[in-house]
């Protein structure tokens, strides 16, 4: 058999990071890219709720070596409900084919083989639907999946001189007339962003701490009907998705506590290279606006205290509480600059009555390499 495709052994896994590796680099020779060995065990095998389930294709030649020319696998997550319910769902990663294998097994469709064997799999778990991100919507499509909705992309200026010097780059523009429009668009969000000072906010009797504690109960209390599920960010998970994180990122909480130490409202943010992000907001759908804004502040002096100058976010609004973040953050001066990736989704399990609309959707759902 020419093409074999299925579940990779563990011995296997090292020769499939390493044809990440390669694969990747002959994809994109101006950025030369290398994920380690051990970054590749934390993300699939070291992780909370199991290791990843991991498919590769083989070429398979009567007398040589077997040769690995295309990699999928599905990280399960552990979600919960508004009501409290816990059930778990896959995110898929790690998605390449090399351009060869393509054109010598024209006649097989390798990346549905590989996502029909990874299906089969998630529903033996009881994973009761596939998701994920990506830039090419058509092919999902082809492979039975919705693409419901892309991300929005924001920005805050703190400072428009290291704004200017980060997007550039970004860019990677010479001509002085592209230099030109993004130091204008700086200066003129960094002008927008002034806007916060003008807002009401109120310390009242709350207290902020900078913990990191785990955040279901808030939002079970921050969701507005019981149809929201969310990621279940517990001890495990945190401590897996932080403080074990193998790459360069500075990960930031912001709590807001009562007297009694409840929590009501928590903003995560991660930093690296002087550009913070906004991870993710949770406020209890009672706390007063003041109260929020209050939080909100602090924040953002926090970061520009540590000398960033731009602070990130990605957002979305396909449901209420997604909806409620992203206007509560263009109100503190965050100008959204474009749409990003679409959300990609398939219901594995047909008595399931997860829709796309109900996931409640932050970038702590991405996979924290930077």
């Amino acid at each position: 058999m020419p093409l074999e495709i299925r579940l990779l052994k563990d011995s296997e896994y090292k020769a499939a990071n390493d044809f990440y590796n390669n694969s990747r680099n002959i994809s994109h020779p101006a950025k030369k890219t290398v994920r380690k060995y051990s970054e590749f065990c934390w993300e699939f095998i070291n992780r909370p709720n199991g290791k990843a389930i991991y498919a590769g294709a083989w070429d398979v030649e009567d007398k040589k070596e077997p040769v690995i020319v295309g990699i999928q696998c599905v990280i399960i997550h552990k979600m919960i409900s508004a009501d409290g319910n816990c059930f778990y769902a896959a995110k898929g990663e790690d998605t390449l084919i090399e351009i060869n294998a393509l054109i010598k097994f024209k006649k097989t469709d390798i990346l549905r083989e590989l996502l029909t064997l990874l299906i089969d799999e998630c529903r033996g778990k009881g994973i009761e639907y596939l998701w994920g991100f990506n830039n090419i919507p058509a092919t999902y499509k082809r492979l039975g999946f919705e693409n419901p909705y892309k991300s929005f992309y924001g920005v805050l200026v703190l400072n428009p001189v290291h704004a200017y010097k980060n997007i550039a780059a970004l860019k990677s523009t010479n001509i002085a007339f592209g230099k030109l429009k993004i130091a204008i668009l700086s200066g003129l969000s960094y002008l927008f962003s002034l806007k916060k000072i003008f807002i009401l906010s109120q310390k009242k009797n709350y207290h902020i701490n900078f913990e990191i504690n785990e955040n279901a109960g808030l939002f079970q209390r921050a969701a507005f009907h019981d149809q929201l599920v969310f990621l279940l960010q517990d001890t495990e998970y945190l401590t897996w998705r932080i403080s074990e994180n193998p790459y360069p990122v500075k990960y930031k909480s912001y709590q807001l506590l009562d007297h009694d130490n409840m929590l009501h409202a928590q903003v995560l943010c991660s930093i690296n290279n002087k550009v913070a992000f906004i991870e993710q907001t949770l406020f209890d759908k009672n706390l007063d606006r003041k109260s929020v804004n209050f939080l909100l502040k602090e924040v953002i002096q926090s970061l520009k205290n540590e000398n960033i100058g731009v602070v990130r976010y990605t957002g979305f609004k396909h449901n209420i509480l997604n909806k409620r973040e992203m206007r509560l953050l263009k109100k503190m001066g965050f100008i959204f600059t474009g749409k990003g990736e679409w959300f990609t989704f398939k219901k594995l399990s047909a008595a399931s009555e997860i829709n796309p609309d109900n996931i409640y959707l932050s970038r702590i759902y991405k996979q924290g390499r930077n």
